[in-house]
């Protein structure tokens, strides 16, 4: 059996569920609300200590963490490969998913303040919000949630976070060269990787970043994940107890412009 705990919008559960998409593996919902604090019930961080997601469970083994997940589910699932065969494009497909965990703070502050919180405070006072922050048990978590409740998170902090996916948006555009894809011919790990980024800054109003004129490969390779039904299945997942992102007045694309004719 192979059960997913999983978030509509989180981006590292948007990465597994396209890997099981991908590999054709049938599983099982197990829908942890982060905006009702699901991760942090005794239950849950009885499977990830560190109360986030996603968790993948197969057969009664819980795998932690989206890329050693996704790592798994290629190895122990029949299915396309997703992982080269040639040890230099494993190496390669795994330096652009390492450059995406580099970047990953930036897309947590952008995220915070322009959707999580705004999500929260819908439901939570702040004194709530505050001590829901302290039971987190990473460390990390802990700090970026308490300082965004208390408007600590600095305009110099988000213009940091805007260059750092600028920077992560060009070793992509670099990479894609000559494509179609992240390694090559065929979709890795490093496009599931990268994807559910790509995606959120469309929510956050940002898909300008990938313009025809601005980063052509980046928009004819959104484009062509735009169109694998399990990318779209990814990430269209609902948000199954709320408004979504057009309840903070945002809205995520599939597509940035089409392709012409």
């Amino acid at each position: 059996m192979v059960e997913l705990y999983h978030f509509w919008s989180s981006v590292c559960s948007v990465r597994c569920r396209m890997a099981l998409e991908e590999k054709g593996v049938k599983w099982t919902s197990r829908y942890i609300d982060l905006f009702k604090f699901d991760q942090l019930k005794p239950d849950y961080l009885a499977i990830n200590p560190d109360g986030v997601v996603p968790t993948l469970v197969h057969d009664g083994g819980p795998i932690r963490e989206s890329t050693i997940i996704n790592e798994y589910i290629d190895a122990a699932f029949p299915g396309p490969a997703l992982i080269p065969r040639e040890p230099l494009r494993q190496a390669r497909m795994r330096e652009f998913i390492r450059k995406c965990e580099d970047g990953f703070d930036g897309i947590v502050k952008l995220t915070m303040v322009k959707y999580i919180l705004p999500k929260l405070r819908n439901r939570w006072s702040d004194d709530e919000l505050i001590q829901r922050a302290a039971q987190r048990p990473m460390r990390y978590y802990q700090d970026v949630h308490s300082r965004a409740i208390r408007g600590e998170i600095t305009a110099a902090e988000l213009a940091e976070a805007r260059v750092a996916i600028e920077e992560l948006l060009d070793r992509l555009e670099r990479t894609l060269d000559p494509g179609p894809w992240i390694v090559g011919k065929a979709l890795t790990l490093a496009d599931i990787a990268v994807a559910p980024y790509v995606f959120r800054l469309s929510a956050l109003g940002s898909d300008q970043f990938w313009s025809k004129a601005r980063r052509p490969r980046i928009n004819a390779w959104y484009a062509r994940l735009s169109a694998r039904p399990a990318f779209q299945t990814a990430v269209s997942w609902p948000d199954e107890s709320g408004g979504g992102y057009e309840e903070v007045g945002l809205r995520a694309k599939l597509v940035t412009e089409k392709p012409a004719a």
